[in-house]
């Protein structure tokens, strides 16, 4: 498709070249069913994954404490496990930005409704404590960036080869009813907002979706990291704190994994 990495310049090539299918899908079944493609994408990402070296760690994870595994799952993986569990309604991006994961979120699960939120400005301000190598400063990720180098209109260009992905181009924090996007029962969500705030906005909105059980990633998660303490792990606690939501960590690592019910 338009916007596709191409796999088959030099570089690439020479990092696939003895890369064995089984290779890419690293054992995770759900992954077998994907195209070549994608399949060369989560390669890429869960290598970098792998080789991330987290500045600060503790055994026991303040936020949850909970014995689950840390292990890397890249957005692809996520996908491609929603796609085989069979659960009925839209799903919720929060944090589209260049729009490279809703992208391969639609088209691994075609049959589903992408709902992705974002205002392409790039993070706010945060009152919490951030590390200085988290690169999380005010405008952080905006498009037409030095992170993301897609203008706006190359992101709407891209997103519109996909009829199941609807955005809502506006500010996390200002979302109205989920009826006001034609919104009804969800059944997944995908948050990848990084910071503490925006976080929290986005489970408020959660709140006001018709759902009994919905399967989470968090993008920047960062369990067992201290010096990420105050962002996204806290404020799911919160929120599931809040509102007595039963819950199962799979995931507490880079990237948090979790069943949520209600």
């Amino acid at each position: 498709m338009k916007y596709d990495l191409d796999h088959s310049t030099p570089y690439f090539q020479g990092i696939f070249q003895n890369v064995s299918d089984a290779d890419m899908t690293g054992g995770v079944k759900a992954l077998e069913a994907l195209t070549t493609y994608h399949k060369k994408n989560h390669f890429l990402l869960n290598t970098g994954a792998v080789g991330y070296e987290p500045p600060s760690w503790v055994e026991t994870d303040k936020i949850f404490p909970e014995d689950v595994p840390t292990h890397p799952m890249t957005h692809i993986e996520w996908a491609a496990i929603l796609k085989t569990m069979k659960l009925r309604g839209d799903v919720l991006e929060f944090g589209v930005a260049c729009g490279g994961t809703i992208r391969d979120f639609a088209f691994i699960n075609p049959t589903k409704r992408w709902h992705g939120f974002d205002h392409f400005e790039g993070l706010e301000q945060t009152q919490q404590f951030i590390p200085l190598y988290a690169g999380w400063h005010e405008g952080a990720f905006a498009l037409d960036g030095p992170e993301y180098r897609q203008t706006y209109d190359e992101v709407i260009d891209d997103l519109s080869q996909f009829d199941n992905i609807s955005l809502i181009v506006e500010d996390i924090h200002d979302l109205t009813e989920p009826k006001d996007y034609e919104i009804k029962k969800i059944c997944a969500v995908h948050i990848d907002v990084d910071i503490y705030e925006p976080t929290v906005s986005a489970l408020n909105f959660v709140d006001q979706c018709e759902w009994k059980k919905i399967y989470m990633r968090f993008d920047d998660w960062h369990g067992h990291e201290p010096d990420y303490d105050q962002h996204e792990r806290l404020a799911c606690k919160e929120w599931l704190d809040k509102n007595n939501y039963k819950y199962e960590l799979l995931r507490n690592g880079l990237h948090g994994e979790m069943i949520v019910t209600r």
